[in-house]
């Protein structure tokens, strides 16, 4: 388990570095602090005893601590106590208070570690009982005797336009998860870094952050999300500071990260050293893996460095993952066939480029037909269903030739080998029983009009048309638009280039649509926002 790797490696490398934030929040280049295996383990322990006072074994404990060793501290405090944590982004409590309620209610915590700075801010919001993990007891706390199959976590969505439900972790699924990190990797104890500006409560950032280099300790490297989407370069140096990195993004902040990266940045970093920079989280698109090539290419990234991931909500860390050989593969397929679920390779204007997100990382992939639950051939359109060690302990399964297995609720196909995902059932675009990709329509759509802000355009489908929503570009003056114009516009390129009719085109101001931690667009609190008119 995770604990015992921490005190395991206090007791032989107490003084290695274990984790380093880079606070920019007082500095222009960045502060680093960092804990040693030894002062981590210390903190954990003694941190563990305050909790234990409030919260007992199996209770749940909230934690709102901001990214860094505190937030380490916690998460593994709780681990150390015996008790459940229930990780979540402590900026959601200004910019998603109705997520966090949401959580809460259904959590049911009855305690929440946090910092002195946060400290008013939470008991504003919650109350219960507040440890500090920054207040260090003179006390320690021996360790619970937890065992494998205990809960150790309850993971909630981090888009906040989901449901609040919390998938439960044990102890045996996070420490599996670090140590097929490490293989999957192929990070060197000792030596290798992780680079993280992922939230703790997202599934990649807990597993760079704070499983991997628990399970081969690794050296971490955190980041605050907010800083890095101010200066992307900011991560960027952090990788260039380090020796055999690893790293990750989800697709969408990679391309934003990509598009930020300015000429100067390109002339003086050095990238050469990083073995891995992961694009996972959410569909791959290929458009960013081209251009992140191409950008991070151009500071010293090797092709092969750039590697593609899946991660499925049931899973714990990715469970598919593409090899480090050579760059992840891109097939082109008829964009007509794809719609009526069939994956045929075709090259001309007709196709869609797809990018692949590898082959198992440990266990098998299985692409089903939804409706009739029979497995389906290469090629062939379908739910990904899982089964083997990735899989959360505690899910519900169902049975299939003698395996258990967990439906994803995502749609994808196995071209050769290699697995090619669509996307969540409910996000694709259903239109007289065509089934069309999302992300390629709103990349007709933002290209419509110079009005429409490109990085936030959502589609969405109901029964036989399209609606498209978008926010006003930030390049254009409201007394310069002229709306007919733009929803002519769009609606015109989405139903010429896929023959669909679009129902609605909506535009709304800056900064009123609903937008996750990466400041990508929550398609699901759309879809509501929509339908009850609050757009």
């Amino acid at each position: 388990m995770l604990t015992d790797h921490l005190a395991a490696w206090a007791a032989t490398n107490a003084d290695d570095a274990a984790v380093t934030y880079v606070d920019h929040s007082t500095s222009l280049d960045g502060l680093s602090v960092t804990a040693t295996w030894g002062s981590l383990h210390r903190r954990v322990a003694s941190t563990a005893a305050a909790l234990r006072r409030v919260a007992g074994p199996g209770s749940r404990a909230v934690v709102l601590a901001p990214q860094g060793v505190d937030d380490v501290v916690a998460l593994l405090a709780a681990f150390w106590a015996g008790v459940i944590a229930v990780p979540l982004d402590l900026g959601d409590l200004d910019d998603h208070p109705e997520h966090v309620s949401a959580v809460l209610n259904d959590c049911l915590a009855t305690a929440v570690l946090t910092t002195s700075a946060a400290k008013p801010r939470v008991q504003a919001f919650f109350d219960a009982p507040v440890v500090l993990v920054d207040a260090m007891p003179d006390d320690e706390l021996a360790r619970y005797p937890a065992t494998a199959s205990d809960i150790a976590m309850l993971r909630y969505p981090v888009d906040p336009g989901t449901d609040p439900f919390g998938t439960a972790l044990s102890h045996g699924d996070l420490a599996a998860a670090g140590s097929r990190a490490i293989s999957a990797f192929r990070a060197v104890t000792g030596r290798s870094v992780t680079v993280n500006w992922l939230p703790l409560c997202y599934d990649l950032g807990f597993v760079l952050g704070v499983a991997a280099p628990l399970a081969g300790r690794l050296r971490a490297v955190l980041l605050e999300q907010s800083s890095v989407l101010e200066q992307p370069r900011r991560w960027l140096q952090a990788l260039a500071s380090g020796q055999d990195v690893i790293t990750a993004a989800p697709d969408f902040a990679l391309a934003y990260c990509a598009s930020r990266t300015t000429e100067q940045d390109r002339s003086w970093l050095r990238l050469s050293q990083v073995s891995t920079m992961l694009d996972g989280g959410e569909s791959i698109n290929a458009s960013t893996v081209r251009v992140a090539i191409d950008v991070f290419g151009q500071c010293g990234l090797p092709p092969q460095a750039f590697r593609t991931c899946y991660s499925a909500v049931g899973a714990v860390g990715p469970v598919t993952m593409t090899a480090p050989a050579a760059p992840p593969r891109r097939i082109t397929v008829d964009r007509e066939q794809l719609a009526a679920g069939k994956a045929v390779l075709r090259t001309d204007g007709r196709s869609s480029l797809l990018v692949s997100s590898g082959v198992p990382v440990d266990g098998l992939v299985l692409v089903v037909d939804p409706g009739a639950s029979w497995p389906l051939p290469d090629g062939m359109v379908g739910e990904i269903w899982l089964s083997g060690g990735a899989v959360a302990v505690r899910q519900e399964l169902v049975s299939l030739d003698g395996r258990d297995w967990l439906r994803t609720g995502d749609l994808g196909f196995l071209h050769e080998g290699e697995l090619f995902v669509l996307g969540r059932q409910e996000d694709l675009l259903t239109v007289d029983g065509r089934r069309l990709d999302p992300h390629e329509v709103e990349l007709v759509a933002r290209a419509a009009h110079p009005a429409v802000r490109p990085d936030r355009v959502v589609a969405l489908s109901f029964g036989e048309a399209v609606v498209v929503v978008a926010e006003r570009s930030q390049h254009v003056p409201p007394d310069d638009l002229d709306l007919s114009a733009v929803v002519d516009a769009v609606r015109a390129a989405v139903a010429r280039r896929f023959n669909v009719r679009v129902r609605d085109v909506v535009l709304v101001e800056s900064g009123r649509m609903p937008a996750g931690w990466s400041g990508h667009p929550t398609r699901a609190a759309i879809r509501r926002r929509y339908l009850d008119g609050s757009l």
